[in-house]
Parts: structure tokens; sequence; C-alpha cells
């Protein structure tokens, strides 16, 4: 079987001719409710930048003379010097 491959060969209509238009309907345009997707940005961007709670918490442990805790550093520590060999 010989199969012949020609990339210029026009298989539509030929240039000039008239296209036959199609009866088929003009596509439905779809709606969507776009109400919760406003609800959520309004919820999103009514969150607070900065957490006081959170603020008031982190002072507190630095004002601490003991944080972190010696253990919590010795556990640092020996996790870089595993990582450095």
């Amino acid at each position: 079987m010989n199969i012949e491959f020609n990339p210029n060969r026009i298989t539509g209509p030929a240039a000039g001719q008239p296209v036959a238009k199609s009866d088929a309907p003009a596509p439905q345009q779809d709606t969507a409710s776009l109400g919760k997707a406003d609800e959520l940005k309004s919820a999103i961007n009514n969150i607070p930048l900065v957490r006081p709670e959170k603020v008031a918490a982190a002072r507190e442990a630095i004002s601490d003379a003991k944080y972190p805790p010696d253990s919590m550093l010795r556990a640092i520590s020996a996790l870089i010097a595993e990582k450095l060999k």
C-alpha cells in the first residue's frame, strides 16, 4: 500500500467556492451565580493582616530569658550537625 502525503493539497471546498451555512442554533449563553464568590471575596478581604493575640504571645515568648529552652537549642544544633556530616 502506498500512501501519498501532500500538505499543499486542499481537501475542503476549493478557494472561492461558497460554503453552505449551518442551520445549527446559536449556542446559549451560560449563566452563573456569583453571589457565593462575592461572599468569599468579601470574607477574605475582611481577614485581618495581623492577629493581635499571636503578636502578644510572640512578645511574651521573646521577653522570657529562657526562650528558646535549652532542649530546643540542643535539638536544633543536633539537626544542623547531622546535616553537615
